[in-house]
């Protein structure tokens, strides 16, 4: 008979190959008490259900920078936020790896740290902020893997461990803030979950590069004009190759340079702060994980091209508005007209009709939101596709 692994195998030999800063998968809680994996760890439970959800598989339809549709001929080949989301897990499994970290955990991290965006966008977030002061997507994330995703008898959510949820709601970029520290308060941020924050940010600036060149938004003559030093390092040499090969080099010598430096980085900070153990990490009170500040410096020069000429451009701004202007015409109709007469209440799922009518009834649902943030969650749950269809179904003439 062959041999098996079980779970405690599997964690005495995940342990075997971890630093002693890292993260272990033996012993992790739940929020709710729950049997033991079988022949994999916690972690890995963890980001297998992440994959298994319905909020993880609408990724696919949810906009990263351009509207789908808008790409051009190029458009299929564009990121959205699965693929994004994908890109992150593997940089942060790389970065794991090197630092002696648990890849598992950090995996889960980065599959989780996106569940929580609305459609169209950073700029459907934006709207539902101004609408409902309360919303955030990384909170909403926290939202989706503990209450909003119903695939079990025993309890609501996912049943996450303790580490990944803490990771989850410490996820910090430039884009993505955290507001709630319920999970590990006190403690700072693990090295996984610094990881999967600093993936985020490589994944999205490596790839917002290639696909503004891919759908033709911006040119290689716009990046070599705009007189920035990490774009003539990355793109050096490449002029010899077709063009499919330079955006392919491009992205990779970008992702390679910022994998490099954050590990070199990485290395000298934590020897500063002489971090031997777990409780060393979460005791710093600093950020572990990150770019050397003159790379920093390069980078964002290269950032700041693509906030200016890329994300602001009138080309991305075109579908993104238009998003903002159904977003905000969903959330006004559901939130001043809606009642079991009107066309809309129909078209929402039972549960949230559910939700809603019990918070009209006591001031807030069971899990204490107002029917204002029903509705801005329910928003934030749809695709791209989904908030357009529902908005031509209520508001265009011949649609019911």
């Amino acid at each position: 008979m062959a041999y098996l692994r079980d779970t405690q195998e599997l964690e005495r030999l995940e342990s075997l190959g971890l630093s002693p800063w890292a993260v272990r998968s033996a012993g992790s809680e739940r929020e709710y008490e729950e049997g033991p994996p079988h022949g994999r760890t916690h972690f890995q439970r963890d980001w297998h259900r992440i994959t298994h959800s319905r909020a993880f598989r609408k990724l696919e339809y949810k906009t990263q920078v351009v509207v789908f549709g808008d790409g051009g001929e190029m458009g299929d080949v564009i990121r959205n936020r699965l693929t994004h989301t994908l890109e992150v897990s593997q940089i942060a499994t790389s970065l794991s790896r090197a630092l002696g970290l648990n890849e598992d955990l950090a995996s889960a991290i980065a599959l989780a740290h996106d569940l929580g965006h609305t459609p169209f966008g950073h700029s459907g977030e934006e709207i539902l902020q101004k609408l409902v002061k309360s919303f955030n997507h990384n909170d909403h994330s926290l939202k989706i893997v503990r209450q909003l995703e119903r695939r079990y008898a025993q309890f609501s959510g996912l049943n996450l461990t303790i580490h990944t949820l803490a990771g989850i709601e410490k996820h910090d970029t430039p884009f993505d803030k955290t507001h709630t520290n319920r999970f590990q308060s006190g403690w700072g941020p693990s090295l996984e979950a610094q990881v999967a924050s600093l993936a985020d940010e490589i994944a999205y600036h490596s790839h917002d590069v290639e696909d503004s060149l891919v759908t033709g938004y911006l040119s290689l003559h716009d990046y070599a004009r705009a007189g920035i030093g990490l774009w003539d390092e990355v793109y050096g040499g490449l002029e010899r190759y077709p063009e499919t090969v330079q955006l392919a080099q491009l992205t990779r010598r970008l992702i390679d340079m910022q994998v490099s430096d954050a590990l070199a980085e990485t290395a000298r900070r934590m020897e500063a702060a002489q971090i031997s153990s777990l409780e060393d990490v979460h005791k710093a009170g600093t950020v572990l994980v990150g770019f050397s500040e003159d790379f920093m410096q390069r980078r964002n020069a290269l950032r700041s091209f693509l906030f200016d000429n890329f994300y602001k451009s009138y080309r991305v701004l075109r579908g993104t508005v238009k998003g903002q202007m159904i977003i905000q015409r969903l959330f006004e109709h559901f939130t001043t007209e809606l009642d079991r007469r009107t066309p809309g209440w129909l078209l929402l799922p039972p549960e949230v009709r559910a939700d809603y009518a019990e918070a009209q009834l006591k001031g807030q649902d069971s899990i204490g939101r107002e029917p204002t943030r029903i509705v801005a969650d329910f928003i934030a749950g749809m695709t791209d596709r989904e908030a357009y269809s529902l908005y031509v179904r209520l508001f265009e003439v011949g649609h019911s």
